[in-house]
């Protein structure tokens, strides 16, 4: 066994607008056993309790000052028989609500979690791996009168093996959550909300002539979802297979079947992974899709060319209407060296025809990069574009475009300056109000002893709310009520620095600042979230010297109450113990 440890002691004081201020002398520290009982192989374990830990004394990166224990442990990792138990159990920690593309909204709570995984690996007989876990979360969020929680589990049980060439696959995997997610962006009460998926799933796969392969699977899904007395459920059966071969050096040929009986539930079943309530999506049409596509591709290494192409035909029946779309593809890409520097573009033109319009549309796709160095300079760039693409509903095309740059040189031996921008957009043609959009932009120059950085970023499109946060919407617009989206826009920036003065001191901080903007169906909310962090450590030997302070304000205006503000600072001091 070995153990190891840090202790730090030091005096605190805590600040709020909604609690008085409290000042305290007060121990942490975290501890890390580990070990090994008769052989690594046979069984190995890790044990890290911690106390007191929070973003002034520790790693931990916690507003709150937050304890619990992290463990794990392997059993017959070298036998056939392996297995492996996990478990962490933390209390009042920090965490995130998320809104896309700008920083995460502060939360804290409590977690609890435990795995368990264990394999049996005999020769000559299938291979079994079964998998077992449980978690929950309750937290609450700053500036916010709400409160979630959420406890998953899921059970898998799988197996695998090969006879007279074949490689079979199958098993058995459940997934189940339940969770009360807080609704105070979308001006409704909080709901409590349940799913469940059990799944079998069977897969084969076999070697063809001509260095190709061969598989295929079938699988069916049934499930559940309850959210305020309303019920949704569904199984979903999907067969799909594929073949490739290689006839000639450099020639790829390849051809993949997919169907599922319930369009539908395949599409929503993403959705509640992030929790929608299920009567925000349940939809009543018999719905099925069944696509084929066929691609080849072709290298000319001598002229750094990739060539490809794409047969694909859609055959869906949703939301009451049947329609059949047939797409064709046709690409090139061609890298090289050019100017110095290294270039690569691609550039294909496709052509859909759906039934029941009659019409075919084209669509061109790109994107080209290129990266060179100049000296001390460095440049890199790329941008890429798609107009008319089919999404995974044939009725839709979307359209997309994107870009990314920057610059860097290097002063001195030890000093460096560095630029970069990005930036996107997407929509589905067919539907106002299906825009995304997000730009960043971020610099940094670093001395030998001082660095300073900056960042903005600014974001709009629509969403889900879910317990984590906002999520950005993970299928096509027509499968979700329009009722249940969110549409958000915002902006943030940052700027930090940090400095190393003298050896062994090193002092840091950093503020950001984030603004948003969210509308439901019928509420709309003002949110702001302001962070500041000041940290000092002086190392000597074994010894820590630190000070810091830090400060964070978060309003929303939907949650009915005022902005929360919380302060906190430290001194104290840190030393590290190699016990045994």
């Amino acid at each position: 066994m070995r153990l190891n440890s840090t202790i730090s002691f030091g005096y605190t004081g805590d600040y709020s607008n909604l609690a008085g201020s409290d000042h305290s002398l007060s121990p942490s520290g975290i501890a890390d056993l580990s070990g090994s009982y008769y052989n690594p192989n046979f069984l190995s374990f890790d044990v890290q309790p911690f106390y007191g830990q929070s973003r002034l004394n520790s790693d931990f990166q916690s507003i709150t000052s937050a304890g619990g224990v992290n463990g794990s442990a392997g059993i017959f990792t070298g036998s056939h028989f392996p297995g492996s138990i996990s478990y962490s159990k933390i209390y009042n920690s920090s965490g995130n609500f998320a809104i896309p593309g700008l920083p995460n909204y502060t939360t804290h709570g409590d977690s609890d979690n435990i795995a368990v995984n264990w394999g049996v690996n005999l020769d000559g007989l299938p291979n079994l791996h079964f998998s077992f876990s449980d978690g929950s979360n309750s937290y609450s969020i700053y500036g916010a009168n709400a409160n979630g929680n959420e406890h998953q589990d899921a059970f898998s049980a799988m197996s695998s093996y090969r006879i007279a060439g074949f490689s079979l696959s199958g098993g058995y995997q459940y997934t189940g959550s339940n969770s009360s997610t807080p609704q105070f962006l979308s001006g409704e009460a909080a709901q409590q909300e349940n799913s469940h998926d059990n799944s079998l799933s069977f897969g084969v796969g076999h070697a063809l002539p001509l260095s190709g392969e061969f598989s295929a699977g079938v699988s069916r899904s049934a499930l559940s979802a309850s959210s305020e007395g309303s019920t949704y459920t569904t199984t979903i059966d999907t067969a799909n297979s594929s073949a490739n071969i290689a006839p000639i050096t450099n020639l790829s040929l390849g051809t993949s079947l997919y169907y599922t009986d319930n369009l539908e539930g395949s599409l929503l079943s993403s959705l509640l992974a992030v929790g929608l309530p299920p009567q925000d999506i349940s939809q009543k049409y018999s719905t099925n899709s069944l696509g084929l596509n066929n691609y080849a591709s072709y290298d000319i290494p001598k002229l750094d060319l990739h060539l490809h192409a794409f047969a694909d035909r859609q055959q869906q029946s949703f939301l009451g209407q049947s329609l059949v779309s047939d797409s064709y593809y046709g690409g090139v890409t061609y890298f090289h060296d050019l100017l110095g520097g290294q270039f690569t573009g691609t550039v294909g033109l496709t052509q859909t025809s759906i039934n029941t319009t009659n019409q075919a549309m084209r669509g061109l796709s790109g994107s080209v990069a290129y990266t060179h160095r100049i000296q001390r300079w460095t440049f890199s760039g790329a941008f890429s574009y798609a107009q008319d693409t089919q999404t995974a509903l044939a009725a839709y095309t979307g359209s997309n475009q994107g870009y990314s740059g920057s610059v860097g040189r290097k002063f001195g031996r030890k000093s460096y300056w560095s630029a970069f921008a990005s930036g996107g957009k997407s929509s589905l043609n067919e539907l106002s109000g299906s825009t995304t959009t997000n730009q960043s932009y971020s610099t940094s120059l670093s001395f030998p002893v001082f660095s300073i950085s900056g960042s903005y970023t600014k974001s709009s499109g629509n969403a889900l709310l879910t317990g984590a946060g906002l999520v950005a919407t993970p299928v096509p617009l027509p499968v979700v009520n329009p009722a249940a989206l969110v549409l958000y826009s915002g902006k943030s920036y940052s700027a930090g620095v940090a400095s190393t003065p003298i050896r062994g001191l090193t002092i840091s901080g950093i503020f950001s600042k984030a603004l948003s903007d969210t509308q439901s169906n019928a509420l709309g909310s003002r949110n702001s979230d302001e962070n500041f962090n000041i940290l000092m450590v002086y190392r000597l030997r074994k010894l820590d010297f630190q000070a810091g302070w830090l400060k964070l304000d978060q309003g929303f205006s939907a949650s009915g109450t005022p902005p929360t503000m919380v302060g906190s600072y430290y001194f104290g001091i840190k030393r590290w113990f190699n016990i045994f």
